[in-house]
């Protein structure tokens, strides 16, 4: 099977790093992909006090073309994109252009002109996911992820099925559609944009992207996802696919792949489309390695500066990771507890971790957090899960990355 593990940047005991419980977490990584069991290629990082002392991958990229992960591969991140929305409206919230209790309709007046009640809704329900209008409508499909008119036209007409600012209920597509208008029309650039000139050119991070360029030499190094978001009824749901007038039981059907791409298996997966590459979906797309997710946290682990580079400030760091929602407060969405900041959601990242660790993770298996107590940031990133305890391994890789640390 194939398996890289790149050189670190810095002798990982001068940042605090036990380097022996480093390598047993690389040897679990790897026994783990070896076997096949649990998910397919992937990638694992390691940051502490803004140096990488582990970035490794292995298994396929594209396993019918026998194409394998490298440190060049890259991979859809799915919901791990909406921490880095998150702080891209830290940033804004920071310099002054919005707060976080206006209205949507301050910047967005037709925002409610089909629901009324959704006049009430601010950006911060919508930051929490308390805006009440977790899911739909059905009639934004994912061919009109890249239009900006159409999207904009599904929040307007979709309906609220809880009363905003009440119920915790994850909005797994949502967030980022209201998000991404949001930011078009207080800051005149759209989420990707902004991230990209505001965060990751400056960082020099260049394996990093929400709304990836049409170029095919990019596009050839993105993995492709094998996690099912279409015919199962609960990831249907998460990813956005159902509506909330339906049954909560109820899936939607199946959709056959366009014609344009009826002879490519691993294009029936919708998240395996160039166009999807290129739509900005501040909820679900960002494109990117491991080794980069891992790179963003880490600055936010050192309290958001690197050098030059101000991104945030440690103050608005934990106002934004500071829960929102009671401690086993089920979520109205995804039925366990969950507690959420303003976009980022704490804890559950590993023995180790406390409600002070902040990150997101995604659908099939993706992740990115920050500790900041042990200025440590973990991201890991595959083509999929393949059983139900992949979520007790990869906490258990999570785990080992908090043991590592020596002070």
């Amino acid at each position: 099977m194939p398996f890289y593990r790149e050189e670190p940047e810095v002798d990982p005991g001068k940042v605090g790093i036990d380097a022996a419980a480093l390598d047993a977490l690389v040897d679990d990584f790897r026994a783990t992909l070896e076997k096949g069991e649990l998910c397919g290629g992937s990638q694992v990082a390691v940051f502490r006090r803004g140096r990488c002392v582990l970035s490794a991958g292995g298994g396929w990229a594209r396993e019918r073309l026998q194409v394998p992960v490298s440190p060049e591969s890259m991979f859809v991140l799915f919901s791990s994109t909406k921490g880095l929305a998150g702080l891209a409206m830290l940033m804004l919230y920071e310099r002054k252009a919005f707060h976080y209790d206006e209205p949507v309709i301050k910047y967005w007046p037709e925002f409610a002109h089909v629901v009324p009640e959704k006049a009430s809704i601010t950006i911060r329900h919508v930051m929490c996911h308390r805006g009440g209008f977790p899911i739909g409508p059905r009639s934004l499909t994912t061919e009109q992820w890249g239009d900006r008119e159409a999207i904009q036209r599904a929040m307007e007409e979709v309906r609220l099925r809880f009363t905003p600012g009440e119920t915790n209920a994850y909005h797994p597509m949502n967030y980022g559609h209201v998000l991404n208008e949001l930011m078009l029309r207080i800051d005149g650039r759209d989420c990707g944009t902004f991230l990209r000139e505001e965060v990751f050119a400056p960082l020099g991070i260049e394996d990093l992207y929400l709304g990836l360029p049409a170029d095919p030499a990019l596009e050839a190094r993105v993995a492709w996802c094998t996690n099912d978001v279409s015919g199962d009824p609960d990831v249907a749901r998460a990813t956005g696919f159902g509506d909330a007038s339906e049954s909560e039981a109820a899936a939607p059907p199946r959709r056959s792949p366009p014609e344009r791409y009826a002879d490519i298996p691993e294009m029936w997966h919708e998240f395996n489309w160039p166009e999807t590459y290129r739509a900005v979906l501040p909820a679900s797309n960002a494109i990117g390695s491991a080794r980069a997710l891992a790179e963003v946290y880490s600055v936010l682990a050192m309290g958001g500066r690197r050098g030059e580079v101000d991104l945030v400030s440690p103050k608005g760091l934990a106002y934004v990771t500071t829960p929102t929602n009671r401690e086993g407060e089920v979520d109205g969405t995804v039925g366990f507890p969950m507690r959420w900041g303003l976009g980022f959601h704490m804890g559950l990242y590993g023995k180790g971790g406390s409600l002070r660790t902040f990150g997101h993770a995604g659908a099939g298996g993706q992740v990115g957090f920050a500790d900041p107590d042990r200025e440590l940031a973990f991201a890991f990133a595959t083509t999929g899960e393949l059983a139900p305890k992949f979520n007790l391994w990869r906490f258990r890789l999570q785990s080992r990355a908090f043991a590592a640390c020596l002070d």
